[in-house]
């Protein structure tokens, strides 16, 4: 009842003032006001019309994972312009690796082996972490794309290196659900690589989801420097 006596308010002060204003202006403030009043109301009854509950992990199995992959494009949110970013939702999934590594009888170690090339101020002006719009797998802008460009030029240059792709997230949302965004995020920045020329066998990806931000607090600065994908390095 609230919300019919709140715009039935709304429409008698449209009415009020429409002596100075065009038909048109009113009917349009008309249908505004009651396009936000339908909001008020499903939100009231517990209708969102982008977001989704997800209660475990296995509601994101699209499909069976390859190896270290998995589907790359179910987090993209319904208002983001895809002819902004640099990886389409038709593109093909690459090859998983023929190695995992740390299995038994692989000839690469697990990730403990391989280093955070922020150590080195040479592997860190190459391996710079990419960053994402909220809730999305795709990365946009010319600065990512050239950063994975330059990973890609150096390892072709060092065919002993090896890297594992970290995907990472903000604090919101579940822990199921960054688990899988997270793991979205590698596998998108994995398959730009190999696109770009880097060997298949050469890149792995894992998933740390929201559990490890670069910053602890929850503003939105915070929010956008972990949603991320960062890098570790393995020299064989």
């Amino acid at each position: 009842m609230k919300q019919i006596h709140l715009l039935c308010t709304v429409l008698f002060m449209l009415s009020a003032v429409s002596c100075q204003r065009s038909t048109d202006e009113v009917w349009n403030d008309t249908k505004t006001a009651s396009r936000h009043m339908g909001r008020g109301v499903g939100t009231l009854g517990g209708k969102q019309g982008v977001s989704r509950q997800v209660h475990d992990r296995n509601a994101f199995a699209a499909h069976r994972k390859t190896g270290f992959q998995s589907t790359q494009h179910d987090f993209i949110p319904l208002e983001d312009d895809e002819s902004q970013y640099h990886v389409g939702e038709a593109e093909e999934i690459p090859p998983p690796p023929s190695e995992s590594p740390g299995d038994e009888g692989s000839s690469i170690p697990g990730i403990q082996a391989f280093k955070d090339p922020s150590l080195d101020p040479e592997l860190a002006a190459i391996f710079e972490h990419i960053h994402f719009a909220y809730n999305s797998s795709l990365f946009k802008g010319d600065e990512n794309f050239q950063t994975l460009q330059k990973v890609v030029r150096y390892l072709n240059r060092r065919p002993n290196l090896y890297i594992f792709v970290e995907g990472h997230c903000d604090k919101r949302g579940s822990a199921a659900y960054n688990f899988a965004l997270g793991a979205n995020r590698a596998n998108t920045v994995r398959s730009t690589l190999i696109r770009e020329g880097l060997s298949p066998d050469r890149v792995f990806t894992i998933s740390y989801g929201k559990e490890r931000p670069l910053v602890e607090s929850r503003s939105e600065e915070a929010f956008s420097k972990n949603r991320r994908a960062q890098f570790k390095v393995y020299a064989r």
